[in-house]
């Protein structure tokens, strides 16, 4: 269809100098802005940077919709063209020349079959590539709504062919019509999708986020999206997609650093992670914060340095802790608290000078005469100590004895020894939960400053200087949103998607719970994939706080993995146990490689299958002979090997099957599946190594 494809390219040519209009036009503003004259005034400062704010986020999208800006029409009924791109762009006289594939208007393009064709007659798909910096149309794909049929794929399978390049890429031209009901849900939902590995579930969150984010911008703007990933590595693998659809507002963690300042990787035993994520942990951490205070439960007398002699009887000392709020923070009742004590030492000194009734003023003016003595201060500190996360929980992990106060009943002598380790250990991700817990039940507490001629002193006792808040955010003026939001564990996200979300603990939802108290999610996961002890087992059971607002949507065509691979790694996870899921390819590919060989054997293998590679492979190794296995590829010093941090960006990336959730290569590489099956629930490991290929898939087994 040559007069088709020139059609499409006139226009696709016209699309694009409308998008360097408008860039150029957005510069200008934004240039008369920075020139402008301030008036001098707050309010107009803020306006000015709003302003410059608004248009900055206007030329990211233009600059994202640069990488394929046209890709589909729709023709109606009533003979209308509507043309479908990454965002909207009108012509000179105002006329809607490119629908933004966010808008109402451009459902149709997704959603209209030739059963419920929504007014549709025509949809067509348009491919370009970029050659010598032109955007050339390549392919025109047509669809007739009018015709019977059952749809084509041939979209998908084309994409799905195409080599891997270590990212993830967007499938706005590719989206077929039950992924794009989910990502047109409503916002105010905790909306499930589950289905086997291939499927499409994280494009498909990622494509809803930024839908949510051009449908609700007014509200999400200003909080932020949060997407919580498995690893780094898949983080990695998925951090251009919503930037190539021009946003940017997103905040992007994986399980471990959801508590600011910690980055945990290190991972428990199987069992010390089945105690950490069963939600009893909660009950155990609760009281670890109650008994942290040093209250004493004796009448006390503190000598000032003046010679003074202070006193609180064990009657006063009970009844200030006794009155507080046992709904409070742990920091917020060590104020009142104090204060408390601080009353009745006045109290007690007006007394023996021969005032019964002293008024607040005598009180007040009695505190300023002791309460920065420095033996006053250390006692009364002492009793109710500021302290972190950290300090609560290291104690709780080390310390048999305080182990045992907080645990009993709850956890039997064994589980606590599980659970027993060296102070200095460093964090897990199962840890993480932990500590965000047991900061919730303490509190923000900011420590006062100190005047300038007592830098080194304590000075809690001084209620003026006494305060509680969020973290300071002196100094990141200009910030945006998602880096003062990165900053606050606080911080209440707009939405929030959590991908492989069946890795979750029940310790570890609580902690995602308590940032989207709006209950506004997206959830995807494939609990036949799970694998750690204290995962999901039904998302009814892992989201029961979500109530009637839980929506779960299942996908089950695969459109990455092949019929073949889908049938090894099926035969792989029901011989280990489990249940295989039901997935249907719309791919049929080359035969599963299976093979036995000596150990010298194995790196020679995979680079003879990877001479010709055009595109991405992985090596997956067992966790038991992960480091040995490393050591033999790095000794090989090719630099086609990618390990950590490099992995995505290598041929050959190196990872365990645990660091693969999420990831698809061109060609995969399973070293020693029986002892990949043995390590996993239920087969879960084994499972995703095998499906994490697109194209081949190679099981190769020693001898």
């Amino acid at each position: 269809m040559p007069g088709t494809v020139k059609q499409e390219q006139d226009f696709t040519d016209y699309a694009y100098g409308l998008l360097s209009d408008l860039n150029a036009y957005l510069a200008k503003r934004m240039e008369s802005i920075q020139n402008a004259q301030s008036t001098g005034t707050g309010q107009d400062d803020l306006e000015r940077e709003a302003h410059s704010d608004n248009l900055r986020s206007q030329m990211i999208s233009v600059e994202a919709a640069r990488n394929r800006l046209y890709f589909g029409r729709i023709d109606s009924d009533d003979k209308e063209v509507h043309r479908i791109g990454r965002i909207g762009l009108r012509t000179p006289d105002g006329d809607m020349a490119l629908i933004d594939w966010r808008a109402p208007n451009a459902a149709p393009f997704y959603q209209a079959t030739t059963a419920h064709r929504m007014n549709t007659t025509l949809r067509r798909r348009i491919s370009t590539k970029l050659i010598d910096g032109h955007n050339v149309v390549t392919h025109v794909d047509d669809e007739w709504l009018t015709e019977p049929g059952e749809g084509s794929y041939q979209a998908a399978q084309d994409s799905v062919a195409a080599p891997r390049d270590g990212r993830m890429a967007d499938i706005l031209a590719t989206i077929a019509a039950d992924q794009d009901t989910i990502i047109r849900s409503p916002l105010n939902q905790v909306t499930v999708v589950q289905g086997g590995p291939g499927t499409g579930k994280t494009v498909v969150a990622l494509h809803r986020a930024a839908w949510l984010l051009y449908t609700h911008r007014e509200r999400l703007a200003k909080d932020a999206i949060l997407i919580i990933g498995p690893s780094a590595a898949f983080l990695r693998y998925i951090d251009q997609v919503l930037p190539s659809l021009g946003e940017t507002d997103i905040v992007l963690l994986t399980p471990g650093q959801l508590f600011p300042g910690i980055s945990a990787t290190a991972e428990d035993t199987v069992q010390a992670s089945a105690i950490k994520g069963n939600a009893s942990m909660s009950l155990i951490i609760e009281r670890a914060v109650m008994l942290w205070p040093r209250v004493p439960d004796t009448d006390i007398s503190i000598q000032t340095e003046g010679g003074t002699v202070l006193k609180l009887t064990r009657g006063q000392i009970r009844e200030s802790r006794k009155s507080l709020n046992k709904r409070a923070s742990y920091h917020a009742n060590r104020e009142n608290f104090l204060k408390r004590l601080l009353d009745h030492m006045a109290r007690n000194i007006a007394h023996s000078q021969g005032d019964e009734q002293p008024d607040q003023e005598t009180k007040a003016d009695l505190i300023l005469d002791f309460i920065d003595d420095r033996n006053v201060r250390r006692v009364l500190n002492l009793m109710w100590m500021p302290t972190t996360a950290e300090k609560v929980i290291t104690k709780l992990l080390s310390d048999s004895n305080f182990l045992a106060q907080c645990a009993d009943g709850v956890l039997s002598a064994a589980e606590q020894r599980i659970l027993l380790r060296e102070q200095d250990s460093p964090w897990t991700v199962d840890d993480v939960p932990l500590l965000d817990e047991c900061a919730d039940l303490l509190g923000e507490w900011v420590r006062p400053k100190a005047r300038t001629q007592e830098s080194n002193e304590y000075r809690e006792l001084n209620t003026a200087d006494m305060h509680m808040g969020h973290r300071d955010t002196t100094g990141y003026s200009g910030a945006t949103v998602a880096e003062r939001a990165y900053l606050d564990r606080e911080w209440v996200y707009g939405h929030i998607v959590v991908d492989e979300a069946q890795e979750l603990s029940e310790m570890a939802w609580r902690a995602v719970s308590r940032r989207s108290v709006r209950k506004s999610l997206t959830i995807v996961g494939d609990l036949q994939q799970s694998s750690h002890p204290a995962g999901a087992r039904t998302w009814e059971a892992a989201l029961d706080w979500a109530k009637d607002r839980l929506v779960i949507n299942t996908l089950n065509v695969t459109y990455r993995i092949t019929a073949e691979t889908v049938s090894t790694a099926s035969r792989e996870l029901i011989e280990a146990g489990g249940v295989a899921p039901e997935l249907v390819s719309i791919r049929n590919g080359e035969p599963t490689s299976e093979v036995n060989l000596n150990a010298n054997e194995f790196v020679d293998y995979i680079l003879t299958n990877t001479l010709d590679l055009d595109g991405r492979a992985c090596v997956i190794a067992p966790d038991s002979t992960f480091a040995e296995w490393k050591a033999v590829l790095e000794s090989t010093a090719n630099p086609d090997f990618g390990f950590g941090a490099l992995a995505l960006d290598s041929k050959i990336a190196v990872l365990s099957a645990r660091e693969t959730k999420g990831l698809e290569f061109d060609t995969v590489f399973v070293i020693d599946p029986h002892r990949i099956r043995a390590q996993g629930v239920r087969g879960s490991d084994v499972f995703v190594a095998c499906t994490r290929a697109t194209h081949r898939l190679h099981l190769m087994k020693p001898h």
